[in-house]
């Protein structure tokens, strides 16, 4: 039993260096990359980012984490972005996360080799200084992480539904504005948008449970 458990953990301990080692060998020195020249990335992404009958109480259900907070620094990734997230209200979960700062896989990400955004399910990065509900689960590898010196100690997260469905700014504004699948955009156009949506239908859904997100979890009445 004693060998079988040693394996068990050398095997663990292995896939955790794997994994590791080719997500930190992803990460991109944006230190030589300027803020101007991202904006002039081309913005490429899909025509919707949820199921046409999907409801607040179905986003409730399917997270395991939701909270309030905000952004802090962010790391871009080959396929992804890391941010980290201060926590300032948990609305389900532990309780233990108020006030500490969590890390979060935001699914759209820059490609800086053929200079695309790529955008993710609708989903466009939270901005510095503002206010967002999140709705989270935790992510599937952080039990392989926890050997990995960069990773061990940390809570990381991803979006439950891994796009623009799961995040929404507390301000009560509702944003109003789509892009035109037939048309392109550069990242400067669509920098300041809050969720990439391509029809008023999508956008129409989206603004209806941030409503109810400001209702149910901050007493807002719209």
């Amino acid at each position: 039993m004693n060998k079988i458990y040693v394996i068990v953990i050398v095997i663990t301990i292995i896939i955790a260096v794997i994994v590791g080692g080719i997500v930190r060998a992803s990460f991109v020195d944006t230190q030589k990359i300027s803020l101007d020249d991202l904006m002039e990335y081309k913005a490429m992404g899909g025509p919707w980012f949820y199921e046409k009958n999907f409801s607040f109480s179905d986003l409730v259900e399917d997270s395991e984490v939701i909270v309030k907070g905000t952004a802090l620094e962010r790391e871009f990734l080959h396929l992804s972005t890391l941010v980290g997230f201060r926590v300032v209200s948990v609305y389900k979960g532990n309780d233990s996360l108020k006030n500490k700062t969590i890390y979060i896989f935001e699914p759209s990400f820059f490609n800086f080799k053929n200079k695309f955004f790529i955008i993710h399910n609708g989903y466009n990065f939270m901005k510095y200084g503002d206010e967002y509900i999140l709705f989270l689960k935790k992510w599937p590898y952080l039990e392989y992480m926890k050997y990995n010196p960069f990773y061990k100690n940390k809570d990381i997260y991803m979006l439950t539904h891994n796009g623009g469905i799961d995040k929404y700014n507390t301000n009560n504004v509702f944003f109003d504005k789509i892009l035109s699948s037939e048309q392109e955009y550069y990242y400067r156009e669509i920098e300041e948008y809050e969720v990439i949506a391509y029809s008023k239908d999508e956008l129409n859904r989206y603004n209806e449970i941030k409503k109810q997100i400001l209702e149910k979890f901050l007493n807002i009445n719209k």
